[in-house]
């Protein structure tokens, strides 16, 4: 099985500073320096995938890569159920067929009615697909795929362990409000 190193030729764990740097090299690459934080960065203008992307996150933990998100729109929204399987189908073909494949509909949708855009728009249907892979501590490495209510595209890379601690760490601060 093939392993999951990183996103775009940025190695999981790697500081922010090599990061922008493998990152920024990508044709047409904009760094939203206003809305970037130390644990966030935020890019336009990148394509993925022969794609056109509405924006690329990328997450730190302590200055360590953790999580790519890549936001993706269809040009026009009755594409988006078939642009989610193009994008599956390439990336169940680039590491391996998933099994973790979901589908799911809510009362009163139900698959092939002619409503699906629609129930997803509403939160009545997911589609999401999910591809594990053996991370380094003991905690797996995950590509996700999904649909959101906005009708968009949404790929995750993700190290297990550090996006972990990172989760830990805002659930933290967070708690720390009360």
């Amino acid at each position: 099985m093939k392993t999951l190193e990183g996103f775009l030729g940025i190695r999981f764990g790697a500081s922010i500073e090599d990061a922008r740097s493998i990152i920024e090299q990508r044709a047409n690459c904009v760094f939203d320096e206003t809305n970037s934080t130390d644990e966030s960065l935020i890019y336009y203008g990148i394509n993925f995938g022969g794609r056109d992307t509405l924006f690329i996150l990328l997450f730190f933990y302590e200055n360590s890569f953790s999580k790519a998100s890549v936001y993706i729109e269809p040009k026009l929204e009755s594409q988006v159920v078939s642009l989610y399987q193009d994008i599956k189908a390439e990336i169940n073909e680039r590491y391996y067929e998933s099994s973790e494949d979901f589908e799911t509909y809510t009362t009163p949708y139900e698959k092939n009615d002619g409503y699906t855009e629609t129930a997803i728009s509403l939160g009545k249907a997911n589609f999401s697909c999910f591809w594990s892979f053996t991370g380094d501590k003991k905690i797996d490495d995950y590509i996700s795929l999904r649909l959101d209510e906005e009708l968009r595209i949404i790929i995750n890379y993700e190290n297990g362990y550090l996006t972990d601690l990172l989760i830990k760490k805002n659930k933290s601060n967070n708690i720390s409000d009360y």
